[in-house]
């Protein structure tokens, strides 16, 4: 029975890694193909956990504004606290 084709997804690499994924093979008998796929199973995770980017909660809009109090405007007027609060 035949392997079913998969999409080729070529990545250009610089000469460093692609040493790197070479001696990788060398040593441990795999094809570089099955080297990147282990390394990207092991590794994307990490990748994720160093640079997710965490959404804090969104302050509300009336918060937001109440950091003004205080505040002159160009009109010689203070800024006051929101009445919604």
């Amino acid at each position: 029975m035949k392997r079913p084709t998969s999409p080729v997804l070529p990545i250009p690499v610089d000469r460093g890694l692609k040493s790197l994924i070479e001696a990788a093979a060398e040593k441990t008998r795999l094809c570089q193909a099955d080297v990147m796929r282990s390394a990207l199973r092991m590794g994307v995770p990490e990748v994720v956990r160093r640079h997710e980017v965490r959404r804090s909660p969104r302050r509300p809009l009336v918060e937001y504004l109440d950091a003004f109090a205080g505040l002159v405007s160009p009109g010689g007027e203070s800024v006051s606290p929101s009445r919604f609060k």
